[in-house]
């Protein structure tokens, strides 16, 4: 984790693109038609922002899963058919908005190091007796390493 965040810093990139930052957008606080497909809604907003909207996108690429790898969120669906690939999702993005997505592994990265970083917080508390009832945390660690080790492959690092 030490690492991740000793690199995130020395390769933030320059933030170009300001504006409403959700902070937990996912397929999980989106409402889609069932018929269209057509996102309807967004919930959830009470970690929003003003920031960075890539912070966003990294978000979103951080859960995405590609056709033949295993779920990174079992409510997640963006590994089922019909969907875009991660590549393709993110090349999308870019062409319908104009924006640079040169830095998305960045974005990525450190999307994944803030979910270890929660995740982290949430065992610490769990394990101090402070989160009520008691949960099998024997995999929670397993899910920050995880997450480190991730940012760190896109990070070069």
């Amino acid at each position: 984790m030490d690492r991740v965040r000793t690199l995130l810093s020395a390769a933030q990139p320059e933030q170009i693109y300001t504006g409403i930052v959700h902070g937990d957008y996912r397929f999980g606080n989106v409402l889609v038609d069932p018929t269209s497909g057509l996102l309807r809604g967004v919930l959830d907003w009470e970690l929003c922002t003003l920031g960075d909207v890539l912070a966003d996108v990294g978000y979103v690429v951080s859960y995405w899963t590609d056709p033949g790898e295993p779920f990174r969120r079992e409510n997640d669906p963006s590994g089922h058919p019909g969907f875009y690939t991660r590549a393709e999702f993110v090349e999308r993005y870019s062409t319908v908005t104009g924006r640079s997505i040169a830095d998305i592994g960045w974005y990525e990265a450190f999307a994944c190091w803030r979910l270890a970083c929660i995740a982290e917080g949430v065992l610490a508390r769990y394990l101090a007796g402070v989160m009520g009832d008691e949960v099998d945390t024997s995999g929670m660690a397993g899910r920050v390493d995880a997450l480190a080790v991730h940012a760190l492959g896109l990070l070069g690092g």
